[in-house]
């Protein structure tokens, strides 16, 4: 009798040069609870570093933070060359196929599009406000004002409302990026029917690399 042959599973990828955007984001990190006998943190402007303050240091003109109240440090906002790929596993539907490869590039690529020279800002960031300003005849596209009272210093930006991509995070980090594109990209491959089964019979992974050899993933089934 012949060996019955194990299931298979299969796997589909998506990697090409052109599923690229390039994007501006502002990040944050909360400083961690010192040990004991630290009076608290201070920002040495200089060095971009963040330093450990002991009580018997003499404190240098930078901004301080209690111990007690760890705060969170700013990273100036910055841009990169973003790049996406994507796998999905899953069952083949009746043509053999996992997943419409035309369709599912052609979704990432819109995505990418709304991101594409943009800033790109988390609306529940912590120590953050956002003032729009609605139009005038002097400025008709309007303008973000984003004022950041965290660590180092307190700072103010001013961007055209035009240049501004929001999510709804508590960061605009890249693994929070990863999280926001892999939920909605499934989300457009419900809407046109590109995924013939449930999404619960499928395992999604996409990796956002924001520089050469540095990148997150996010998987989801």
């Amino acid at each position: 009798m012949p060996r019955r042959s194990p299931a298979r599973r299969f796997n589909v990828s998506l990697d090409d040069a052109e599923l690229t955007f390039n994007a501006s984001h502002f990040v944050a990190f909360p400083l961690p609870v010192p040990s004991s006998g630290i009076a608290g943190y201070a920002f040495d402007a200089s060095t971009q570093n963040v330093a450990r303050v002991s009580n018997d240091d003499v404190l240098a003109p930078v901004a301080l933070r209690s111990a007690s109240a760890p705060a969170w440090f700013g990273e100036p906002i910055h841009g990169h060359d973003f790049r996406i790929s994507v796998r999905v596993e899953g069952p083949r539907d009746a043509s053999g196929c996992v997943l419409d490869f035309v369709a599912a590039r052609r979704t990432l690529l819109e995505l990418a599009a709304e991101w594409n020279h943009r800033t790109v800002l988390a609306r529940r960031a912590p120590e953050t406000e956002y003032r729009e300003l609605p139009p005038t005849p002097e400025n008709p596209i309007g303008e973000i004002v984003v004022v950041w009272r965290g660590a180092p210093e307190a700072r103010r930006w001013l961007l055209p409302a035009d240049s501004v991509a929001w999510i709804d995070a508590i960061n605009a980090s890249t693994e929070e990026l990863a999280s926001v594109l892999l939920d909605r990209w499934i989300e457009k491959l419900v809407e046109i029917g590109a995924l013939p089964f449930p999404t619960s019979e499928y395992r999604f992974a996409l990796r956002l690399e924001e520089s050469p050899g540095a990148f997150a993933e996010v998987a989801l089934g």
